[in-house]
């Protein structure tokens, strides 16, 4: 028997949305011919993180955010080691600060492939950035955006870099899985204290300024006095609470916008919603969305970044920090009947289906990086 090829997958850190993410590459890769190695650069060694990890080894570099500043050296010594002892076959590597490292490392052992994923727009924008990939920059590197808003930045970004090395690679969802920690519609609108009849205007997202919600709630309040029972849920944490929820007080909305807070495992309760809206001036994908799908939830998302690319004609795109076309939008949604909301629901399920899926992404990955067969790396 062949021996396994080893893979390296890094990441920032351990936090959530990046496990999910290295899940999501960890699974492109059979067992029986690779063996998979999970770095987070930063964060202290965290056991529940690494039991949620999927890889075969999972490594914490223990590194604090100061001290993958500047050159980073520290970090670049360890993955420069790590490299050497594992032979890595493939590196993939997510961010910019495991881009950067890597960049480094790159030029002190030997690395067949070296993928690195952008997810957020405008990350080479820099001067020193540019001059840095550009100088480091190898032919066996490839840039991927996780969506093509993302891969066309980096192609009008990075230098001397040809544009069929600068790819898309979607985040993706495991329907399946998704599906299974779901709670019922009314499990999760009992779970959230809502009763069964209540419309629900859901979304989930960190309270933060490129999120908006304060649009959701300006937009809500135009729509409220003609759904008076209608609640609007806003699920997550973040610097603005105390802003949203004075801006609640100052539209007379106490009682009708709803602040869960931060929630484990918040996807579950997305059944509650009866339309979920995505009010982000700033999206580079927009995962949520998939989960909203999977969910059959109708959608609304802003004209913005990548979320034009995963709503597709599955849901409701509307201008950005346009309060009024929100609204008119929500109350065009809330007007329909429960059998009408459901066809939206289904037309989204489809499409994270054909689009979206672990399958999908399988597909694309390698079609991407032009390996006609999966076990056949650079030996």
């Amino acid at each position: 028997m062949t021996s396994r090829k080893n893979i390296l997958i890094l990441m920032h850190n351990a936090a959530t949305p990046f496990i999910d993410i290295a899940n999501q590459y960890v699974k492109l890769f059979d067992t029986a011919h690779y063996k998979v190695t999970v770095a987070y650069l930063s964060g202290k060694t965290d056991e529940q993180a690494k039991q949620r990890t999927l890889a075969e080894e999972v490594i914490f570099f223990d590194y604090h955010k100061k001290n993958i500043r500047g050159l980073k050296l520290t970090a670049i010594r360890k993955l420069v080691a790590l490299c050497r002892q594992e032979k890595f076959s493939m590196v993939i590597c997510h961010r910019y600060k495991p881009i950067y490292v890597t960049l480094w490392a790159a030029r002190f052992c030997q690395i067949p492939k070296i993928i690195f994923v952008m997810h957020a727009m405008k990350t080479i924008n820099q001067l020193t950035r540019k001059l840095l990939i550009a100088l480091l920059l190898r032919k066996n590197m490839f840039f991927a955006g996780v969506s093509d808003a993302v891969r066309d930045d980096l192609r009008k970004s990075l230098w001397g870099i040809p544009q069929e090395k600068i790819i898309t690679l979607y985040n993706c969802i495991d329907i399946q899985s998704t599906e299974q920690t779901l709670l019922s519609r009314s499990e999760a609108k009992a779970a959230l204290h809502l009763t069964q009849e209540t419309l629900v205007i859901g979304t989930i997202g960190r309270l933060a300024p490129e999120k908006d919600q304060q649009n959701m709630i300006h937009a809500f309040a135009k729509i409220q006095p003609h759904f008076p029972q209608a609640k609007l849920v806003i699920i997550g944490d973040g610097a603005l609470e105390k802003n949203l929820k004075e801006l609640t007080i100052k539209l007379h909305l106490v009682d009708a916008v709803i602040f869960t807070g931060f929630l484990a495992g918040a996807l579950r309760y997305l059944k509650a919603f009866d339309i979920f809206v995505l009010s982000s001036t700033k999206e580079a994908f927009g995962r949520v969305l998939l989960e909203a799908m999977v969910a059959k939830i109708p959608l609304i998302g802003t004209h913005t970044d990548g979320i034009p690319e995963v709503i597709g004609d599955a849901g409701r795109l509307v201008v950005a920090r346009d309060s009024a076309q929100l609204a008119t939008t929500m109350m065009e949604l809330a007007q329909l009947t429960l059998t009408e909301r459901e066809v939206w629901g289904e037309k989204g399920y489809m499409r994270v289906k054909k689009y979206f899926s672990l399958e999908k992404f399988n597909e694309d990955f390698w079609e991407s990086i032009n390996y006609r067969e999966r076990t056949q790396l650079s030996s």
